[in-house]
């Protein structure tokens, strides 16, 4: 046991150590922000727009977008042409976040052949947090729907009904989603892109009405819309361009026919995003989703809020609605097409790769300069550029072995450049060319690279174009002709020497495994498969080192795909020697249960300079573990604490120390355990038995690895344990301050103040009534906040006056045993000393003995106010549930402006709390009490409860305080009302 004991404390204090340093790590993969400005070139304007019963959402507004213009323009009374675009801000986004994406197509409508410009409109939320309150989010969704009817009225004179195109950042995403609920609005809708949106579950579940929102519109999405979930065989890897396959039909044809015309695009800001995790960025409902890092012409990560100013990003939303956008017969007004099919391939063609369609022939004829090159590795380059187009014929008919090759042209721009053939001999020169070709430009991938030389990169099975194309002998390479720099790379090369399959290597896997120990100089391509990599904490740190180069900077490019997870491409990019030679892998999602990842598994495709050899390792990232763990997982962390506190209490429901000893001073008693952790690994075997038994309720489905949980509970015992702690100097050293404090945030006397102190420390059933008033009075949040401040200054005068009463109490015993202590020798020799004075001190000797051995056989144990440990938690868990309300507490400030009532969603388990602990003191709680055994298996179950069903649901922590609470008042009430009838 005691073995066990040792090996738990060092378990949590390197639990611990991990969170903490995966907190410091958290932007160990977040790349340089790369996103140019945006920049207005003129004044940016926003005419308010009136809304057709907005009177009721007195905060709210809607504006139109436009530059430059002196006099104030009205939507409502001037003939509008553009195609209209709605902007949705999300959680304390302000409406003019529109600004760039406006003013972008602005300046691209203004260089537009066809005429084609967009109408711009942005809602105002009053900067609202709906991503904390969920009361928010039905208020703002309706506004929306009369946003959306406001603006088809401005464009009802047209012969057609006008579709609309909507944009949300954010939260504003979700609510664009939303809108589709209902069908009277949804077929007015065109397309919807959500930009860094947590569309299927938020980020944070603080409140039930979140929970609410998005299950409603879930359900009713999963009716109306065609689902797109991985399955055990969905490999989107194998896919160019990510599709994966539709595995669930619509319960009803007609209205997903209705809802399926709507175009979903969902984009996500990469590693840089530290506030939306990538995972939470793709939803089940959507027809394309992309990370910004993927998008051709962007190819770099956003953070939460530049993801709304990107110049790279703004051009490539705008791309693709002038791409989806046309000009009416009448050519009187700008509208979007309304074929799905043809937005979707625009959708494509702008955020995953270009595409073009494979001509079935291009003539070029003798003329030119023609070349044939046998070679397995080329590297051919014009350093000053070319004057006339280059031809190179690279032959088909290799050794059985050599099937693969790899193709890397720089600079070509846009060109074609790759093509099959039939190559003849010219009958005067003899020269071997290709009279006609067939373009292979749909194989050809375009790789970011920074600012440097653009790559374009094809990767072809030569097996299978010989045995697809007989006829053609050789492929073609045109380089055309340039002022720059350009050139081209080959290898041909055996597939089985530059394929390597790796398992994900464990957690306690340190060193460093070598993969190729050096590649061959012309070698541009390697793949390498990693299996059993399925928790989205995991991460391997590739290492690339170049060996020899010849130029002082080479370029490598990694591509990562996640083979059951669509549009979660990601490409990484090393340059040059100063940059730290690592690529990290890891995956955004955890894999579907009975995936099969070594069939599957994750690739990374590495793009090499040619011109340098390498040395290729990998090894278990621990600060790219631990910085993800951090951010997937930081917020089960008040569901843990709140597990820790339950299993504290319990320990000290039962546990009474003497009066006067120093045990009875110390804060932490019960804090300083590792029972716990048995909870964690309890409730994994719990979890299993309540799903098959379809009894209870089914818990969340949070599949990962018990590691989490262990790292996660260690890091919420540390806390527990910070948090004790700084209670205690609070009350001892700050007490007079908060006091002060109080005192001016009331704006009370301090007379005033020591008589409710006074009142609510002798009758605190009126400490009760107080705080319960202006819970129903204001908010909650407001009710608990006074509580905590009342409660707090108790517990400080409380123990302060036994702390000087402790002192004292020492410092009088050392004084009454001074004399026999310090006295002198016995009196002899001459000093005589009567019989009545011996006697008499014999007796005081023997009474203080006598006192002193009662006083040890009966001690006073520390109930009330005395018992510190235990209203030490109990203030923590008054903590818990206050900072659990301070989102509504804050919509409910904001709303006081203008009169809105909102709505409180942890009203009732707060008056419960309030409730339950004015009783508390009123008993002069706790009292050493028989039946606390049963109290101690329930604040079992609760802890177990909460494991189960409150990690992801912060929400419902509420509840289980409060039911916390109103066990331990019943359990005190009861026990001193049967002690009182057994008296009597």
């Amino acid at each position: 046991m005691f073995m066990f004991r040792n090996c738990a404390v060092l378990l949590v204090i390197g639990s611990i150590c991990c969170f903490i340093y995966g907190l410091f790590r958290l932007r160990v993969e977040v790349e340089p922000n790369a996103c140019r400005m945006t920049y207005m070139f003129g004044e940016p304007m926003f005419a308010k727009v009136g809304v057709k019963d907005g009177d009721q959402y007195p905060n709210y507004g809607l504006y139109y977008y436009y530059e430059g213009l002196r006099q104030p323009l009205d939507p409502l009374r001037r003939r509008m042409t553009g195609a209209p675009v709605i902007f949705v801000p999300g959680n304390a986004g302000s409406y003019k976040q529109v600004r760039s994406l406006a003013s972008v197509a602005l300046r691209k409508a203004m260089s537009n052949d066809a005429g084609i410009h967009l109408d711009y409109y942005t809602i105002d939320y009053d900067e609202e947090l709906s991503a904390l309150y969920g009361g928010y989010l039905p208020r703002q969704r309706n506004y929306l729907k009369l946003c959306i009817r406001t603006i088809l009225s401005i464009y009802e004179g047209r012969t057609e009904q006008p579709s609309i195109v909507l944009i949300g950042h954010s939260m504003g995403g979700k609510l664009a989603q939303s809108v589709l609920v209902d069908p009277a609005i949804g077929q007015h809708i065109n397309t919807i892109i959500s930009i860094s949106t947590p569309l299927d579950q938020p980020v944070l579940n603080l409140d039930a009405q979140l929970e609410e929102f998005y299950d409603q519109t879930d359900a009713v999405l999963s009716k109306l819309r065609t689902a797109t979930v991985p399955t055990m065989t969905t490999n989107v890897c194998d896919s160019l361009h990510q599709r994966p396959p539709n595995v669930q039909r619509m319960a009803s044809k007609d209205s997903s026919a209705r809802l399926d015309n709507v175009l979903l695009i969902s984009t996500g800001g990469g590693n840089r995003d530290l506030l939306v995790r990538p995972g939470l960025t793709s939803s089940r409902f959507n027809d394309l989703h992309a990370m910004t890092s993927a998008i051709p012409k962007v190819s770099l990560s956003c953070d939460h809020l530049s993801a709304v100013w990107c110049l790279q990003f703004m051009q490539a939303i705008n791309r693709f609605l002038f791409s989806v956008a046309y000009v009416r017969d009448d050519r009187s007004s700008i509208a979007f097409g309304t074929n799905k099919q043809r937005n979707l391939q625009s959708a494509l063609s702008t955020f995953v790769k270009p595409r073009r369609r494979q001509q079935n022939t291009v003539r070029f004829g003798a003329a030119g300069n023609w070349h044939e090159e046998r070679r397995l590795v080329i590297n051919k380059f014009f350093t000053n550029g070319l004057k006339g187009t280059f031809f190179d014929l690279i032959g088909l008919q290799r050794q059985e072995r050599y099937r693969k090759a790899a193709i890397e042209a720089l600079n070509v721009d846009d060109e074609d450049w790759l093509f099959g053939c039939s190559a003849e001999d010219h009958n005067k020169t003899g020269q071997l060319y290709c009279e006609k070709a067939t373009s292979l430009m749909h194989l050809v991938q375009w790789l970011p690279n920074e600012d440097r030389d653009p790559r374009s990169v094809a990767l072809l099975d030569l097996h299978n174009l010989r045995k697809t194309y007989v006829h053609w002998t050789h492929l073609l390479v045109r380089l055309p002709p340039s002022a720059k720099r350009i050139g081209y790379n080959l290898d041909i090369y055996d597939p089985k020497e530059r394929v390597a399959d790796i398992k994900m290597p464990r957690w306690y896997t340190i060193s460093k495994l070598p993969l190729i120990n050096e590649t061959l100089q012309g070698t541009l391509h390697h793949r390498l498969r990693i299996s059993e990599m399925v928790d989205p904490y995991q991460s391997i740190r590739v290492i690339v080192e170049p060996l020899q180069c010849i130029s002082p900077e080479y370029r490598v490019t990694a591509r990562i795909c996640v083979p059951w997870a669509a549009g979660y491409e990601r490409y990484q990019t090393l340059k040059s020697f100063d940059q730290k030679p690592q690529l990290y892998v890891n995956v955004p999602t955890l894999v579907p249960r009975h995936y099969n990842t070594t069939l599957n598994p994750v690739t990374l495709d590495l793009y090499l300079d040619p011109t340098c050899r390498y040395r290729i390792s990998y090894e278990y990232s621990y600060s790219s573990a631990l910085s993800r763990l951090v951010l997937e997982f930081y917020g089960w962390l008040p569901a843990h604490l709140v597990c820790v506190l339950l299993i504290v209490l319990r320990k000290q429901v039962e546990t009474f120390h003497d009066v006067g000893t120093f045990r009875s001073l110390r804060p932490y008693v019960g804090y300083l355990q590792y029972t716990s952790l048995y909870i964690v690994t309890a409730c994994r075997l719990l979890k299993k038995l309540i799903i098959s038994s379809r009894v209870f309720p089914e818990p969340e489905p949070l599949d990962y690895s018990i590691n989490v949980s262990i790292v996660i509970h260690c890091a919420a015992i540390a806390l527990s344990l910070l948090a004790t702690l700084g209670t205690w100097l609070a009350l001892t050293l700050y007490g007079n301050a908060f006091y002060r404090l109080a005192l001016r945030i009331t704006r009370l006397s301090q007379a005033t103040s020591n008589v409710m102190i006074s009142i609510m420390t002798h009758l605190p059933i009126t400490y009760g009534i107080l705080t319960i008033a202006t819970a129903m009075g204001t908010c909650s949040g407001v009710g608990l906040l006074l509580a905590f401040v009342f409660y707090f200054l108790m517990l400080s005068n409380a123990y302060k006056d036994y702390l000087e009463d402790f002192l004292w109490q020492k410092a009088a015993n050392l004084v009454r045993g001074k004399p026999s202590a310090v006295a002198g020798p016995e009196p002899s020799n001459g000093e005589d000393s009567t019989e009545e004075q011996t006697a008499e001190r014999k007796a005081l000797e023997q009474k203080d003995e006598q006192q002193q051995q009662q006083e040890e056989e009966d001690p006073e144990p520390c109930v009330g106010l005395q018992n510190f440990s235990f209203h030490v938690t109990l203030l923590l868990m008054l903590l818990m549930q206050l900072l659990l309300n301070a989102p509504s507490s804050l919509a409910w400030l904001r709303s006081r402006r203008h009169g809105i009532q909102l709505p409180d969603p942890s009203l009732y388990p707060s008056i419960v709390v309030l409730a339950s602990l004015s009783l508390l003191l009123q008993l002069r709680a706790p009292q050493k009490c028989q039946g606390h055994w049963m109290l101690s298996m329930v604040f079992y179950v609760l802890a177990g409860v909460v494991l189960l069903y409150c990690q992801a649901a912060i929400y419902r922590l509420t509840y289980v305080i409060a039911g916390a609470f109103a066990l331990l008042s019943a359990h005190q009430s009861l026990w001193i009302l049967w002690r009182r009838v057994s008296q009597v």
